[in-house]
């Protein structure tokens, strides 16, 4: 009998980010593909200047690099900063005190939804909030923040877009066996698609993949609604490198 072959995972984060994951992954024993599903542009946009009082909410480690690559001073006294999650945090905590950070704690979702509970925790009475971001992305939370008496702007700080797969990469997910997809937002999954189709095929007959919020699992559900319920196969991640890399490491385990 033939030994099996390694597991496959397919690293769809934007380029640079997939470096270091896909080291430990390697070291493990799995064999790494790196496919980015979006390119990442930053934006010469004006960067809104941090003032007392104020809440500066950044969506992704790449809103905190975009944002201090041009500002340099430091973070003012009573300014608050926002992270969507534990990530972000930490990629916040290089240029912003840890007492004026507002995150989700470990273990807590990592989105708007747990950021505005810290928020209505942390923070007695509106004012002025800004939303550093790329160009365009979820809405939610302004418009929860605006009902309660909040005034909210939105910054584009860099721009994401589809990175299409060439025809190799696209026949690697769909006709691959025990392939593993690690797929970390909605773009991504929808330039995927946009890609398969592209080249004439279908998402595989069975699929592995590793994402961080059930907002993903239930578009990948969606797309696999028509097929028995054995087929699709979702692994839940915290977004650091560490539980990507625990949960992958698990995902390959359930392989058949």
């Amino acid at each position: 009998m033939e030994p099996r072959a390694r597991a496959c995972v397919l690293l769809t984060r934007p380029l640079g980010r997939n470096e270091t994951l896909g080291h430990r992954l390697r070291a493990a024993g799995l064999t790494v593909v790196e496919a980015p599903a979006l390119r990442i542009r930053e934006l010469d946009t004006p960067r809104p200047v941090p003032v007392a009082g104020e809440l500066f909410m950044f969506v992704s480690g790449q809103a905190v690099a975009a944002y201090f690559s041009r500002m340099r001073q430091p973070w003012p006294t009573g300014a608050w900063a926002g992270a969507v999650g534990v990530a972000t945090a930490r990629a916040l905590a290089a240029h912003v005190p840890g007492d004026r950070i507002l995150a989700p704690s470990a273990g807590q979702a990592a989105d708007s939804e747990s950021l505005l509970a810290v928020i209505e925790q942390r923070l007695s009475a509106p004012g002025a909030a800004h939303i550093l971001r790329a160009g365009h992305g979820r809405d939610w939370l302004a418009g929860q923040l605006r009902a309660r008496g909040w005034r909210v702007d939105f910054h584009a700080l860099y721009e994401r877009g589809p990175q299409p797969w060439d025809a190799a990469q696209c026949h690697r997910l769909a006709r691959g066996a025990r392939t593993i997809l690690l797929v970390t937002s909605e773009e991504a999954l929808d330039a995927i698609d946009a890609s398969l189709r592209a080249q004439g095929l279908a998402w595989p007959a069975q699929l592995w993949a590793v994402t961080l919020h059930e907002r993903i699992g239930r578009r990948l559900q969606c797309l696999y609604a028509q097929r028995p319920d054995a087929a699709l196969h979702l692994v839940l991640s915290g977004p650091d490198e560490s539980a990507l890399f625990q949960a992958i490491v698990a995902a390959s385990r359930q392989l058949p």
